[in-house]
């Protein structure tokens, strides 16, 4: 009866948060996560909708985004129209802590200068075991093979400049293995080449549209403009070195900001760290480390300086008591 509570109460949230009767959602129960690979079952449950594809679609999140489609707008990947029944899956994240436990930072891949985030997005379409996209061939109800999104404009920690579409691609890009966490802009074909894709705002919600490809990932950001005209450089964090750590990751969380910049490391031996920052802002380094089972986890707050190397300390502790200290950050 326990395990299943968690999964009464996120059937009951969806349900609040305003879908059709006939929809249904299938949440992850949000419990502490056993190893450090599953953090993410804390961070925010992809939710999940069947819907019919010969009919028009619009779907409402817990969160407060709308994703919409016309009919018949998915294809299967030999390119013939797909039919029958599908399933919507959307994961939605608004909070710097939630951006930690899903582990996606907003980290451009080209500079790595972090990204100031009015939400980032996981969009796919799935029949069975096969994972659809946008039908090239069908105009959907808005006139494009293009899905809508509108969203809820976050209430605190954004810039002043107006937001990007950013897209995270399912594999590294070459050159950079092991890196397909970074955001590349999203272009915008038919208003020339190299023009990336703005994003209006309108009474306090965002307003989108892109093709559901291969790609899974979608980020309204944009770069840290509040601090541009400051110098900027690689502040370093040092993590202990231990024969037994077999995970590492290593953010710095803006204060006052929403955004989570990735921190790489700057060696094989994965002591030290570096992140692309302005200096003179203040920020706090957050280090998350397993070790033989054993979890770990240091913060270290820090206005930012050339050469600035910190050391957090890290303590042992339960996933329960890392993802409530996360969640305070």
């Amino acid at each position: 009866m326990k395990q299943l509570l968690p999964l009464l109460f996120c059937l009951s949230a969806g349900l609040l948060a305003g879908c059709r009767a006939d929809d249904v959602i299938i949440c992850a129960p949000v419990t502490a996560a056993p190893t450090f690979a599953n953090l993410r079952a804390v961070a925010p449950a992809v939710q999940k909708f069947i819907f019919n594809l010969a009919q028009a679609q619009s779907f409402r999140t817990r969160g407060g985004a709308t994703v919409a489609f016309g009919p018949n707008a998915f294809a299967l990947p030999n390119g013939s129209l797909a039919t029958g029944q599908a399933e919507l899956r959307v994961r939605e994240i608004y909070s710097v802590a939630d951006m930690i436990l899903a582990n996606m930072p907003t980290t451009a891949q080209s500079s790595r200068q972090m990204l100031i985030s009015g939400g980032e997005f996981n969009i796919q379409v799935w029949q069975g075991s096969t994972r659809l996209s946008m039908a090239l061939t069908v105009a959907t109800s808005n006139g494009s093979n293009h899905l809508l999104l509108t969203s809820p404009v976050p209430t605190a920690g954004l810039d002043t400049t107006r937001m990007l579409l950013w897209k995270q691609l399912t594999s590294p890009l070459a050159g950079t293995p092991g890196d397909s966490s970074a955001w590349q802009p999203a272009i915008t074909r038919n208003a020339g080449p190299g023009v990336q894709t703005p994003v209006p705002s309108v009474n306090g919600t965002y307003s989108v549209s892109f093709p559901l490809d291969s790609i899974g990932n979608w980020n309204i950001d944009q770069f840290w403009h509040f601090y541009q005209s400051n110098s900027s450089g690689n502040i370093g964090v040092v993590v202990p070195t231990s024969v037994g750590a077999t995970a590492t990751r290593v953010y710095f969380r803006p204060i006052g900001f929403n955004g989570l910049a990735r921190c790489y490391a700057a060696s094989t031996s994965t002591t030290r760290w570096n992140s692309l920052l302005p200096y003179g802002v203040d920020v706090v380094a957050v280090v998350l480390q397993e070790r033989n089972g054993q979890f770990y986890y240091g913060t270290q707050r820090v206005t930012t300086t050339s050469n600035l190397v910190v050391t957090p300390t890290l303590q042992a502790l339960s996933m329960a008591d890392i993802v409530q200290r996360i969640r305070q950050l």
